[in-house]
């Protein structure tokens, strides 16, 4: 278990390992016990970060080869692969080192990724990693194959963005650092980035939605989904991406009570970094002139959508007064570069479009 820990939001929490350290770690575990007789439950791995990790390993010998274990463990984050089981392959070959991968570990089948079309997704760092940490260990005059493979990776990966980015039948070995930080927002930036410079080779224009609710909308709606990225909470640096792309229009579709807080200039709509949803609506409707015991209502209410409900019919001029500040401030973040759209709604199933900007063109 990794002693290594982190302060978010007050709260001590501990680091895990990548899966890209978790390769290295069986890689080089394997590649130990393929040309030594001694035993071996844990092996030392350095990571990019400069931290070195003590890995704990299963190790299983068979007449020509060695298969080493090691259960990802990615501390207190929240991640689909913790206790995972990556697994190394050492085979002897004449000379030199060989890196492959198996089961579990996904292809890549589009333009745009860091790892090109039709080979493995065994990310440019672990690749440098398990490479170096397995010809430390490999003795002089020897030839190693390690070929990576993960059990169940197929299954996991239905559950995380490799089918959107085109990465079939398993998932990525990733890892910049080697080191998971709990809670830390690198990870999703890195797959909105990704998917955004996957997309522009192909489209100039882009669908942005907060989540998978927006992308259901999108297909009631009968909007093409070749081109929608799912782009959390962070609408300013999906944004930023797209503008580094050359994308030239993009429409944004979003649920009022994240989508209205853009109106106010901010562009990271998670709760605990903004939360100006009831007071976006309150304002407008004090600059139209309602009543102080309707805007005290809407202050009242827990949730931009008890807003709206509150409201009922009839308030089209609230929102298309709330969606064209929305499209300055985008504007302004995009120097106008961008042709943007919105489409505002509220509910999750029975969808009530408040407010499209293509209706206005």
């Amino acid at each position: 278990m990794l002693d290594l820990y982190v302060e978010s939001n007050g709260k001590k929490l501990r680091c895990g390992y990548t899966t890209g350290s978790s390769a290295t770690a069986a890689a080089k575990a394997a590649t130990i016990a393929l040309f030594n007789n001694s035993e071996i439950n844990k092996v030392l791995i350095e990571t990019p970060k400069g931290i070195d990790l003590l890995i704990d390993v299963k190790i299983k010998k068979e007449n020509d080869f060695v298969i080493a274990t090691v259960i990802k463990d990615g501390g207190d984050d929240i991640d689909i692969t913790n206790g995972v089981e990556i697994c190394a392959k050492a085979e002897i070959i004449k000379e030199g080192f060989v890196l492959d991968a198996g089961i579990g570990v996904g292809k890549v089948t589009r333009d745009g990724l860091s790892i090109g079309k039709g080979n493995f997704a065994i990310n440019p760092v672990p690749r440098k990693m398990i490479k170096k940490e397995v010809l430390e260990v490999l003795p002089k005059g020897q030839g190693v194959k390690i070929t990576i493979f993960v059990p169940r990776g197929a299954e996991i990966a239905k559950k995380t963005f490799n089918p959107r980015l085109g990465i079939v039948d398993g998932i990525s070995i990733l890892g910049t650092t080697g080191i998971v930080y709990p809670m830390s927002q690198d990870a999703l930036k890195e797959t909105i980035s990704v998917e955004i410079n996957q997309k522009a080779l192909e489209h100039k224009d882009l669908i942005f939605a907060f989540g998978n609710i927006g992308e259901t909308l999108c297909d009631f709606l009968n909007i093409n989904n070749n081109n929608i990225v799912i782009i959390s909470n962070f609408v300013g640096f999906a944004v930023d991406e797209a503008l580094s792309k050359g994308i030239q229009s993009i429409t944004i579709v979003g649920h009022i009570g994240k989508l209205s807080k853009v109106a106010f200039g901010c562009f990271n709509t998670h709760s605990k970094v903004s939360d100006v949803r009831l007071e976006v609506i309150a304002l407008e409707l004090a600059l139209m002139g309602k009543s102080l015991n309707l805007i005290n209502s809407v202050l009242n209410e827990k949730t931009s959508e008890g807003a709206v409900n509150l409201l009922g019919a009839g308030y089209e001029e609230l929102y298309r007064r709330i969606g064209e500040k929305i499209l300055k401030k985008l504007n302004e973040r995009a120097y106008e570069k961008i042709k943007f759209n919105i489409i505002m709604y509220s509910g999750y199933k029975d969808f009530n479009i408040l407010y499209d900007s293509r209706r206005d063109l």
